[in-house]
């Protein structure tokens, strides 16, 4: 009887963990399945579509420039940090830095570095003058979006170096490259960045398939004409005219076409630069891209300044700085806290529900990811990460597109329960990507301690690997609670613009004129996930004393 009721819980246990992990690639089959007859002049009517062309390959020259463009300047930083006494300093404030949402730092790039914004407005006021239009980052383009998801990215791969580092001989093959003639930076780059480039291909690809599908930036720092393709697949898939919805299911096949150039795009950039550097090895010229690795000795703090930076401009646009004068300077402003008063009515609602669906979400993200880590471990045998994270391997925009199609078709209703069911598989994704490296790295000789003591496996479960695993798990919930906070699209698409948020919020506004209100909104936004991780560092603390005190 026993053994049939664990069967039975194992097979359950399957199941759940199966359909949530599933539901990005069910989103993409729905969203690709033609709603309406589709014929030759409908595909042609979509490639004669006025500026497609400029579209797709403005698009694709973003979604593989940006995460390669953080690849680099994080593998340089990498090697900088990595042997020396700043590296622990690092590691703290991954987590923290990693959770500031893109969407904030596009639009504190903007607030901060435009032509009107506070940086260049401060300084050319002090001579008395206003700062010319040329000058600074421009409110919506290409680079402005290259430079975004550029600088936001590098945490992210940060984190995955720092993962991929606990489980690669660097300092070995380092010792290797001296032995063979080459200093400590070119050895760097001539024996580890080709290990680590193959070992980084799905956070590459996950990088990729965000910059491919994001929607809030494009809509607000991204460039008019042409418009982004997330732009134009949106309008269509918002669209209640069978041409649209046509229009919206060639689209889809093109998105995922996309996604496959990209992937094509990985392996080509990285025979391209294996290739070189073999290259530099054999005939032992100089790698010019060592000098430039230099200059990320100081990364951490400069990254730590522009976080602060972004911060205190949000605060100050909402205190009464206005660009729209002629000429300012912070001495100028009439310093007031009345916006912050008359706008607290409004925020209330999409704040708690901003807590409300993030905590869930979060939550139970975090359950799901350690019942698939269990699940796997009973089994012995742990699947592929690529079948965990297709939540982030995947467009965003087609498999919400497909959730939205299954939700009309079920009558569902448009309340938070949806909201937080689309962002479940997210919050699971990337609680995963955060825990299985802890959760595989555990010694088993604790339990094999308890259990010589007479526990069972409930209490091994429970009192040891849970318990070493708390520290950890408390972090996979921060970082869950702060993607939820910043989820756009599912949050959009599946409740209808009924179910507001702080990020949902935050866009409508920043589409208007109203900078200072937005910047209210921003600057809530971005201090959720720092509220957020930095309980989670005290919880974690005490945490860890608890545990040494009790075992």
């Amino acid at each position: 009887m026993a053994t049939k009721i664990r069967r039975l819980t194992l097979s359950t246990g399957w199941l759940i963990v199966t359909l949530v992990a599933g539901l990005p690639l069910f989103g993409i089959i729905v969203g690709i399945w033609p709603s309406v007859a589709i014929s030759w002049s409908d595909i042609a009517r979509f490639f004669a579509y006025n500026g497609l062309a400029s579209t797709v390959l403005s698009t694709l020259a973003l979604s593989l420039l940006a995460p390669l463009l953080a690849l680099y300047i994080a593998f340089m930083v990498y090697s900088q940090y990595r042997f020396n006494s700043r590296w622990q300093a690092l590691e703290k404030r991954l987590a923290p830095l990693l959770s500031l949402p893109h969407l904030a730092v596009a639009l504190g790039l903007v607030y901060l570095f435009s032509s009107g914004g506070m940086l260049w407005s401060s300084l050319w006021g002090v001579f008395g003058y206003s700062p010319p239009q040329w000058l600074g980052l421009p409110h919506k383009s290409l680079v402005t979006m290259l430079f975004a998801i550029s600088i936001k990215e590098v945490p992210f791969f940060l984190l995955i170096f720092s993962a991929l580092g606990r489980q690669l001989a660097i300092k070995n093959w380092l010792l290797q490259g001296r032995a063979l003639g080459h200093s400590e930076s070119a050895s760097w780059w001539l024996l580890v960045f080709p290990i680590i480039l193959k070992q980084s291909r799905l956070a590459l690809l996950a990088a990729m398939a965000y910059s491919l599908s994001v929607l809030d930036i494009s809509l607000l720092v991204g460039p008019n004409i042409p418009e982004l393709y997330a732009v134009v697949l949106y309008n269509w898939q918002t669209g209640f005219t069978a041409e649209h919805q046509t229009l919206a299911f060639v689209g889809n096949l093109v998105l995922l076409v996309l996604l496959a150039l990209l992937i094509v795009g990985i392996y080509l950039h990285e025979w391209w630069a294996v290739k070189r550097l073999r290259n530099h090895a054999v005939k032992g010229t100089n790698l010019k891209i060592v000098r430039i690795s230099r200059l990320f000795t100081h990364w951490l703090g400069f990254f730590s300044l522009l976080t602060l930076a972004i911060l205190v401009t949000f605060l100050v646009w909402s205190l009464g700085w206005n660009n729209q004068g002629t000429i300012n300077t912070l001495s100028s402003v009439n310093w007031s806290f009345r916006l912050w008063q008359d706008e607290w009515f409004f925020m209330q609602g999409p704040l708690l529900n901003s807590l409300y669906i993030a905590l869930l979400s979060g939550v139970i993200g975090v359950f799901m990811a350690i019942l698939a880590l269990e699940l796997q471990r009973q089994s012995t045998v742990y699947l592929p990460d690529y079948i965990w994270l297709m939540a982030i391997l995947l467009p965003q925009l087609s498999m919400v597109y497909g959730w939205q199609i299954s939700h009309t078709a079920l009558n569902g209703g448009y309340h938070s329960g949806w909201i937080i069911l689309s962002h479940l598989p997210f919050t699971f994704a990337y609680s995963y990507l955060v825990l299985r490296g802890p959760f595989q790295s555990l010694d088993r000789h604790f339990e094999l301690v308890a259990a010589s003591f007479g526990y069972n496996y409930w209490q091994q479960f429970w009192k040891i690997r849970m318990m070493l695993l708390r520290p950890a798990m408390l972090s996979a919930l921060a970082i869950a609670f702060s993607v939820s906070v910043a989820q756009y699209i599912p949050t959009l698409m599946i409740g209808a613009g009924r179910v507001t948020t702080i990020t949902t919020e935050a866009v409508a506004i920043a589409s208007g004129n109203e900078q200072n209100i937005t910047a209210i909104y921003m600057l809530v936004q971005a201090s959720l996930p720092f509220i957020a991780f930095f309980t989670a560092s005290i919880m974690a603390q005490r945490v860890r004393g608890s545990f040494d005190v009790t075992h």
